[in-house]
């Protein structure tokens, strides 16, 4: 039906424009070493980008996060350098109204507010559903919900238990509408410091791509 999969992307893309009335939209979005085909949402709910280093969301979820009052001593950072940049990082929350500085002593006034808590990470595959779903697996450390995208007429092929024990949904794309052939069920990611590290690459792309 479709002459490769970037012709089988361009198509899922309109799909999910129709299907949920949203332009917030990004093609091959890195996280790490992976790529997803596609990844978007439904809502925005920051427009602001917050973290663009992934080690200070590291450090912020990992020391300040859940903590009302943390004393900088505290806070281990071995590298001078990333010491630096993580305090600086610190004096920009606090212009944001997310935290206060009083010498050593970081107060949090409030949490930083998700771009999203509604990340959806797609893999799209003509026919290779195997591949598809080993891909699609590793997008779980930041989407709350994780589809493989298949051409309908392979669609039949897979093993629907295996998506079913990775909560793994499934979408079938064609000439016509766009179907769920399996319903991901959204779910918490475990590290919220990969999760909003990538939100904020997201936000940049459709920065760029001025959506919003």
């Amino acid at each position: 039906m479709f002459v490769n999969e970037k012709a089988m992307v361009e198509k899922l893309v309109l799909d999910l424009q129709e299907r949920f009335g949203t332009h917030y939209i990004v093609r091959e979005l890195r996280g790490g070493n992976n790529i997803a085909d596609i990844v978007y949402s439904t809502e925005i709910n920051r427009s602001n980008i917050v973290f663009d280093e992934y080690f200070n969301a590291y450090y912020y979820f990992s020391d300040i996060y859940n903590n009302k009052k943390v004393n900088l001593e505290d806070v281990s950072i071995s590298d001078e350098q990333i010491g630096k940049k993580f305090y600086h990082f610190l004096r920009e929350l606090e212009d944001m109204g997310y935290v206060k500085i009083n010498g050593n002593y970081i107060t949090s006034v409030k949490k930083i507010d998700a771009v999203t808590k509604n990340f959806i990470a797609v893999e799209a595959k003509i026919c290779d559903w195997k591949s598809g779903l080993e891909q699609a697996v590793r997008y779980k450390q930041y989407a709350n919900e994780v589809y493989v995208a298949l051409s309908s007429e392979h669609v039949s092929k897979v093993d629907r238990q295996q998506f079913k024990d990775l909560n793994i949904g499934l979408m079938s794309v064609s000439s016509g509408k766009l179907k769920i052939s399996i319903k991901a069920k959204k779910q918490a990611v475990e590290k919220l410091d990969i999760q909003y590290y990538i939100a904020d690459r997201f936000l940049k792309q459709l920065q760029l791509l001025e959506i919003i």
